[in-house]
């Protein structure tokens, strides 16, 4: 068992380095293989996520602190756990945005998110358009 990665080349999906060709070439022809499909992560996207951050933290007077804003957006955007403790009380942890954590797909969806509930609350004065194109993002 091993991991392969794979791009898309006019239509079909080939080995996208050395190792993965290798794995690939020891099948026998017909041969039929489970995979689980995860796209790493994009680590320009990452800075794009934290561009937004700092351009929707500009954007709004509510939050002092930048940390605390970003953990907020995050949960006004569904990426929480909820942890209810023994006394009942709820407790919001935001859920890790490490590239362990998450596949591009579903850091995809945060990014969307995160621009939806910031419009939520504070988008009275700009589309997700134009927000998209302030954080070069669409």
């Amino acid at each position: 068992m091993g991991t392969i990665f794979l791009k898309k080349i006019s239509g079909v999906l080939a080995p996208a380095d050395d190792a993965s060709e290798q794995i690939i070439a020891k099948l026998n022809r017909g041969e039929c293989i489970r995979c689980e499909y995860t796209k790493p992560r994009n680590y320009e996207n990452l800075k794009r996520f934290f561009a937004m951050i700092q351009t929707t933290f500009d954007m709004q007077e509510h939050f002092d602190n930048i940390g605390h804003f970003r953990k907020w957006l995050q949960m006004k955007a569904g990426a929480y756990t909820l942890i209810i403790a023994p006394n009942g009380a709820k407790i919001f942890d935001p859920d890790s945005i490490s590239f362990s954590s998450m596949d591009e797909i579903e850091f995809q969806a945060l990014f969307s998110n995160c621009l939806d509930a910031f419009l939520e609350s504070f988008g009275d004065k700009i589309s997700k358009e134009e927000l998209e194109r302030v954080i070069d993002f669409g």
